[in-house]
């Protein structure tokens, strides 16, 4: 597990992230619940599976249940990361 971890810690993908922040708070949402609506917007998703530790991520994450998020706003995330990751948008 520690390389996938360590791959997923590149100074790159860490400032992506820091990026996606105000794209979360755009869409109302906090950065778990905007990570778990763009997963649950794909119509071929019939669930997510989550992890929680507390009741008040329970809670958080369900929030993100039925939310519908603009779909400018799911786009430019994408271009973040796949700019991080360096693929090219198609």
């Amino acid at each position: 597990m520690g390389g996938f971890i360590d791959r997923l810690m590149q100074p790159s993908l860490l400032r992506a992230v820091q990026r996606l922040k105000p794209i979360a708070e755009e869409a109302g949402l906090t950065m778990p619940q905007f990570a778990l609506a763009w997963v649950l917007r794909e119509p071929n998703i019939a669930s997510a599976i989550i992890g929680a530790s507390r009741p008040e991520q329970v809670r958080e994450n369900a929030a993100a249940s039925g939310v519908v998020v603009d779909t400018q706003l799911f786009l430019r995330a994408e271009a973040i990361i796949d700019e991080a990751l360096g693929r090219v948008a198609a």
